[in-house]
């Protein structure tokens, strides 16, 4: 297949290009050091862009807890919107959006740091309340509704990944993640903690999204996160549908 990343240069999209290179055609698409350098912003570049792709996987936009209306309404919110539209205009026949487990952020928000312990007693499915937690993921529910859109007024396949902790280490017990949560105000301890139980490894996501390309589900919410003993991200859309489940996982 020819595939479209967006954010092809980022911390997820990079290692998901590389891994989708070795038996597919793949288009990284990103403001630095991509195949090709657009904008988000610019529906015509996009459309350009995605010319004789059979999918799509938007990845790009600021990915902030704390990020502002200002900042994101053309990265975020426009970007999504013309993701979307360039992948219809192209002729796309599948698109994956990752979205974000933070679109039920509060939940962890109420019930952190106890909900990183085993046993705790919430499972959050994909069908379970929308509770986004911050502007960021207001915009992520806002593009799981638009993906439905396109599913039904267009044909367009659809996946949403709800992504839970990836960064550039792609190791839950590296020192950066130290740098990380400070919405939650976590000691030390609880920060790997929430690591071990939302990580998703670079190689998991490659798997899922390489699930996902081939499928005609045409509309689905999944949860993106490993296999992991203290994970509180129900896993079953991503196996029933796609027929994945992780390699990964901390235990």
């Amino acid at each position: 297949m020819k595939v479209a990343v967006s954010g092809g240069a980022g911390v997820v999209g990079a290692p998901l290009c590389r891994d989708l290179a070795r038996d597919h055609d793949v288009l990284s698409i990103d403001l630095r050091d991509a195949d090709i350098i657009a904008d988000v912003q610019d529906l015509a570049a996009l459309q350009a862009a995605f010319a004789g792709c059979d999918a799509v996987v938007h990845l790009a936009g600021i990915a902030r807890f704390d990020c502002t209306m200002e900042e994101t309404l053309g990265p975020n919110l426009a970007g999504t919107m013309n993701a979307f539209e360039a992948a219809r205009l192209a002729g796309c026949r599948r698109f994956i959006f990752a979205s974000s487990h933070h679109v039920v952020g509060m939940n962890e928000i109420e019930r952190a740091p106890g909900l990183y312990s085993p046993g705790s007693g919430l499972v959050l499915r994909s069908d379970s309340e929308l509770r986004p937690d911050s502007l960021y993921a207001a915009w992520k529910v806002f593009g799981e509704a638009l993906g439905r859109v396109y599913q039904e007024r267009y044909g367009l396949l659809v996946a949403c990944i709800r992504i839970g902790t990836m960064h550039a280490a792609n190791d839950p017990r590296d020192a950066s993640v130290l740098e990380s949560s400070g919405f939650l105000g976590l000691s030390d301890a609880d920060k790997f903690r929430r690591y071990a139980a939302t990580w998703m490894s670079h190689r998991d996501f490659a798997d899922l999204v390489r699930a996902i390309l081939p499928s005609s589900t045409p509309f689905a919410v999944v949860y993106g996160v490993s296999d992991n003993a203290t994970r509180f991200y129900d896993l079953e859309a991503g196996r029933s549908l796609f027929g994945f489940w992780p390699k990964d996982g901390i235990r």
